[in-house]
């Protein structure tokens, strides 16, 4: 009687056949995968950090010449305004705001209104102020006089070719408004801001986006208002021409 013999498994190799990998690990063929991207990831990064700017650029026009039937056409075109064609490099020091201050003076000397206004540069920018009797404000009234007006309209000739922010300062003096077409000093004040404004704009043609309207009521007189010429002196407007990204400072 034949007995059953126990089960061996038999290798390739005992049966002449070709010796199979049968360590071989599956993960080491992600894991050089993986490792193959990393490499290919790294040599695109170091591409991009020494891009060449010569290059791209010229790139960059040729794209813009073909998207444009043949026209070539500045990338800045598309976002620079009309209206700062022209016009000088915007002041932002003192000394350049002295620059300006010349050739306000000069302009404002030439039209014999020079004597009208107060021209000094201070820590909050170039300061036109309205300080003759000629150019005050009447009590309660935001209208400019005449020759305020002219004033308002020579210096809006200058500041138009500039790129310079402005503030319009509007205030008054001490004594409470009762009645009438402003409910108070603080309304009264920005309105008187608010005409020299639109005077900047409608007849100077100022460029609107640089002018800020600024209110500041009874609460900063270059007087005390203890007599009627100084309450007189304390109605006024102060065209400010700004150094951009300066912190305005008031009086």
């Amino acid at each position: 009687m034949r007995t059953a013999r126990p089960y061996r498994a038999v290798s390739s190799t005992e049966e002449g056949g070709e010796e199979e990998p049968a360590g071989m690990e599956r993960w080491l063929l992600t894991y050089s995968d993986m490792i193959t991207l990393l490499l290919a990831l790294f040599v695109v990064l170091y591409a991009l950090g020494s891009l060449n700017h010569v290059k791209y650029s010229e790139f960059a026009k040729g794209m813009n010449v073909s998207f444009n039937n043949g026209r070539s056409q500045p990338s800045s075109a598309r976002t620079q305004p009309s209206h700062s064609q022209g016009k000088s490099p915007v002041a932002k020091s003192a000394a350049s705001l002295s620059a300006f201050e010349q050739q306000l003076r000069g302009a404002l000397s030439k039209a014999g209104l020079l004597k009208e206004v107060q021209l000094t540069v201070g820590p909050g920018g170039l300061v036109v102020g309205l300080i003759t009797g000629k150019t005050y404000y009447g009590v309660d009234s935001a209208a400019l006089s005449p020759l305020g007006a002219e004033v308002v309209d020579i210096t809006g000739t200058v500041i138009r070719s500039h790129l310079n922010p402005v503030n319009v300062e509007g205030y008054t003096d001490n004594e409470p408004i009762t009645g009438g077409l402003y409910r108070d000093n603080w309304q009264l004040s920005a309105e008187r801001a608010v005409v020299v404004v639109e005077r900047l704009q409608d007849v100077a043609h100022v460029n609107p986006d640089q002018l800020y309207i600024v209110g500041l009521g009874q609460y900063h007189p270059i007087v005390p208002n203890s007599s009627t010429g100084n309450q007189a002196k304390n109605r006024r407007v102060n065209i400010v021409i700004t150094i951009p990204g300066q912190k305005v400072t008031l009086p």
